[in-house]
Formats: structure tokens, sequence, C-alpha cells
């Protein structure tokens, strides 16, 4: 038996490089598997930031101006400004040649074709190329996940296609003859959290407690990343998992010091990870909260950070942790105060009408007061 630290140790060896091409579109919230440079200046030409009238800085000592043409968003850059002259340019059109400052609209009165200006402003109004993204600028690094502000550069940049990492494919098994005559539970739990945690869940299907049935199935499951089962791996006759692991690969470890959750068991299935679970529905959904963000987010190449989603609240009622143990205590949060829900490691409104876990060092008493609330 192992500690969880220990245990979470032996599981921080997982990792996934896999990498594909996605199209702009389908990039959001997958994390880039290279730096992004610009291959353009942007803006890619001088721009006008207001509705004005383009002039040169140096003719300001006149305030009557001939109007020599008009530049429009999306047009070609045909007008040339020389002394005394000036253009109408529309916000976003391309400033004309000679020209490098711009009076707003409000600023001028046009008289025939010739157009007056009273204030010209302290500001150019111009944006210069490249004053947002210079060409072969870094501007999003590897490991940046894609969001709602940075898939916004990309498309500025005419990016079509982006390099992102694979998530994992995770394999989740039910076994337990039991499941013939009781809706499975455990499977939509962890699937879940598998695809909280940024994995792809694959439901496998269930399987009864037959070693050769079992064994099949996870072999099938070896086509994927990552496995996961709930079930078979106490110690009654039909807890077969130990052996199937061992036969079909390694055993990293058995039986983990905590409640609940316990029995979990690690492996290595031809070089896949392998988490048994209890079966016991409170039990399996606590150490999937405990042990299966971490790995699925490393191998996603996603950060994780556990003190992110802790909050404080108030403990109405002592709490004691087992000897050697550390103990995860299922909460829900009314009003900063975490009222405990767990009412046997079978039952699945003990976790299920949670809202936090309160985790309880080995040998630990939490009295009635502030405790960190893991928000689930």
């Amino acid at each position: 038996m192992i500690t969880v630290d220990d245990a979470t140790e032996i599981l921080n060896r997982f990792s996934l490089d896999r990498r594909t091409y996605v199209e702009l579109k389908d990039s959001f919230g997958r994390v880039l598997a290279e730096d992004i440079i610009s291959g353009i200046d942007v803006p890619s030409f001088d721009r006008s930031d207001m509705d004005g009238y383009a002039i040169r800085d140096r003719d300001l000592g006149g305030r009557r101006f001939k109007l020599v043409g008009e530049m429009h968003a999306g047009g070609d850059r045909d007008v040339t400004i020389g002394k005394g002259e000036c253009s109408w340019v529309a916000t976003g059109a391309n400033i004309p040649d000679g020209a490098n400052l711009v009076v707003p609209v409000e600023n001028t009165e046009k008289i025939g074709d010739d157009v007056i200006i009273y204030e010209p402003g302290k500001e150019s109004h111009i944006s210069e190329r490249g004053c947002d993204i210079k060409r072969e600028e870094v501007v999003l690094s590897k490991g940046c996940i894609v969001n709602d502000r940075n898939i916004g550069i990309l498309a500025a940049l005419g990016i079509k296609n982006v390099q992102v990492y694979d998530a994992p494919d995770v394999a989740i098994i039910s076994t337990g003859d039991e499941l013939a005559r009781i809706n499975d539970v455990n499977s939509m739990t962890l699937s879940a959290i598998v695809a909280q945690s940024g994995g792809l869940p694959v439901f496998m299907g269930t399987v009864t407690d037959d070693i050769y049935r079992i064994k099949q199935k996870i072999k099938e499951a070896a086509e994927y990343d990552f496995i996961i089962t709930s079930g078979g791996i106490s110690s009654g006759k039909k807890d077969l998992l130990p052996i199937v692991v061992s036969e079909l690969g390694d055993v990293l470890f058995h039986r983990v010091k905590m409640r609940p959750g316990m029995p979990m068991l690690a492996g290595v299935v031809d070089e896949k990870p392998i988490l048994c679970m209890p079966g016991n529905v409170t039990s399996c959904l606590v150490c999937g909260h405990v042990f299966l963000p971490p790995i699925i987010r490393r191998m996603a190449h996603l950060p994780f950070a556990r003190a992110g989603d802790v909050r404080r609240a108030r403990l109405l009622e002592a709490a004691v942790s087992e000897y050697g143990m550390r103990r995860y205590l299922p909460v829900k949060l009314v009003d900063g105060v975490a009222y405990p829900t767990f009412k046997g490691s079978s039952l699945i409104t003990s976790i299920g009408c949670a809202d936090g876990i309160v985790a309880i060092g080995e040998e630990e008493t939490l009295t009635e007061g502030e405790v960190d609330v893991w928000v689930l």
C-alpha cells in the first residue's frame, strides 16, 4: 500500500506527444504544438483610424486644401498627395502616398472642391504598417491554448490550419456481474471527468466477472492512449483485475492509503497506463477526481493546478482521518458553509449531491472552522 503522494508521483511519468493539424475554426480549446510566427505585417499597410482627410503635416500652415481623391476601405492605393492637397479617407482605408496625417471629418468643412481644416488635432490617426504585429514576430508560443481572443490573432495572420496536440483517447470499462441487473453509473461519471479534464472518453461497454472476457476487453482498450476500469480490484473471488493486469503487463501499485478509494490499482498494458478504480460509486468518483485530472491534462498538454479550484469554507463539525489514511470528505457548499454529504462509499448521493471535497491529511483532525474545499 502506498500514499496518495507516491501514487501521484508514479502516475506523473505518463505523457503523450501526438500532434495533428486542424482547421482554424476547429482549434478553439486546443493546445498549440508549435510557435506561431507571423508571415506578414499587421496591418499590412498604413491604415486610417478615422473618417477624414489625409494631408501632409508640413502643410498645416494653411487651412484650405484641394481635394484630389478618395480612399475607401478595401480600395487600391491610387492617390498621391502633393503640397496643399488632401484626400478623403474612410476608416480602415489605405493612406495615400505622401500623406502622414488624417484630420477627423468633424474638424473640417468641405466647400466645393476644397476642404477647410479648423482643428487638425494632436494625433496622426494612422496605424502604421506592422504597428500591431511585425513580420517574423512570434505571436503565440507552443503550449498556448487557443481561446476566444487569440484565435482572432491567428485569423488576422491569415492562418487556415494550426498544429495542435492531440487529446488522449481514454477507454472506459465497467466490470461486474451485477451490471446485468443494475444501471452502470461509473462509466458515466468517469466519462464526465475525462471530458472535463481535456480527454476524449471512449466507452468500451461492460464486462462480466470472467477473466477471459476481461482480458479481451482490456486488449481492445489498449489500442487507445489510456485505460480506466471500475470494479474487480478488491479481495473477493471475483476481483480479477489485479490478476489480469499482472498477466497482460505490470502492476505499478495496488491499494492507496486513502478513504474512500483504497483498493485502487495502477499498471501498464502494452505501454499504455491503466487505472483500475473501485466499483463502489463514491469510491470510484473520488479516485477519479483525485487522480484523473492531473494525468489527463498532462497527456493533453494542458496546465493543471489544483489550487485554482480551492475555496475556503466553514466546516460545521469535526472530521477525522483514519490512522495512516488520507480522507476525502464530500461536502455541499451553501453560503460559505461546507456540509458533509458522505453516507457510504456505495451510495451515489454521497458524492452525487456534493459540489466539493475536503482533503484530510493522514492522522489529521479537522475541527469546526475554516477549511480548504476542492470545488468539483
